[in-house]
């Protein structure tokens, strides 16, 4: 007698898993779609749309190049990544929410450009923060070290232009950072903070004045010599290896200060002498020595 159920069973066993097999694959076709109008939305449809880009702290830099730097995006992240390559710049969620310390390497004179998304009015600001010009920073041949003859009265409060890139270098404008961002005119008088490196080779805008261990005790020297109301017609650097600068002041001695430590603590004697009669017949102050002071 044949047994006709074990036949029976493998059959709907064999169906069973088959159905499963459909239900599954229809089952992930159907995330499938889901998943796919779900991109489509975000790219396509209105909800992250950008409608406008709005810059806002650059009063010298045109709108379009703002725009134009932060979608350049050298670093690749976003260029490269799915937000750039799926979603576009004018999709909301493409926009980084910080840029790329790499973006300001391309435009020096930006210390920062921060990013914000508004979502309800579907905006997105660039807000740009350019570099305040503190001094100008010649890199002149070297070998060339000298202070120039004193001025005339006129020409002490009043600067004299020659141009840059000329046998007395090439000057560029540094912030209170010590970036260099712009390239600027080499300059005469006590209006403008003017340094002469006789030492260092161009270094470049985007690059900075100084090795990062003088540059607080270079901007201390910079803050006495402006507290204590001293004009300052030439400031040399001619040697970097001696950790030394010169200042020829507009109307008395040079003013040899050291990149070793503070110059904070000399104020309240250069005051003092920069008050006395005698205050322009003396030929030199000497600042080099840490807690001492020479004069003649």
């Amino acid at each position: 007698m044949v047994q006709i159920a074990p036949y029976v069973s493998e059959h709907r066993k064999r169906r069973q898993k088959t159905r499963r097999y459909v239900f599954g694959a229809l089952a992930l076709f159907v995330l499938y779609l889901i998943l796919l109008g779900a991109v489509l939305f975000l790219v396509r449809g209105p909800l992250f749309r950008v409608n406008k880009v709005v810059v806002t702290g650059a009063p010298g830099i045109a709108d379009a190049d703002v725009i134009a730097l932060v979608e350049a995006d050298p670093s690749g992240h976003f260029a490269t990544g799915w937000t750039g390559a799926v979603l576009g710049w004018r999709n909301m969620l493409a926009w980084p929410g910080a840029t790329p310390s790499s973006t300001l390497l391309l435009a020096p004179e930006l210390s920062r450009i921060d990013i914000s998304k508004d979502y309800l009015s579907h905006t997105v600001t660039i807000d740009v923060t350019e570099r305040q010009p503190f001094g100008i920073w010649c890199f002149m041949p070297k070998g060339a070290a000298s202070f120039a003859a004193s001025p005339s009265p006129s020409s002490s409060s009043s600067p004299s232009f020659t141009p840059a890139a000329t046998a007395q270098g090439q000057c560029y404008w540094f912030d209170d950072a010590g970036v260099l961002f712009a390239k600027a005119m080499n300059t005469q008088g006590n209006i403008i903070f003017v340094v002469n490196d006789y030492s260092q080779s161009d270094r470049g805008l985007g690059s900075t004045i100084l090795p990062s261990e003088f540059d607080t005790n270079f901007f201390s020297v910079m803050d006495v010599l402006r507290a204590a109301g001293l004009g300052v017609k030439e400031i040399d650097l001619k040697d970097l290896s001696l950790e030394e600068v010169d200042v020829q002041t507009t109307a008395g001695p040079v003013i040899e200060f050291s990149l070793r430590f503070s110059a904070a603590d000399y104020l309240p004697v250069l005051k003092q002498l920069a008050a006395q009669s005698g205050f322009a017949a003396l030929q030199y102050i000497d600042c080099r020595t840490q807690d001492r002071i020479f004069y003649k």
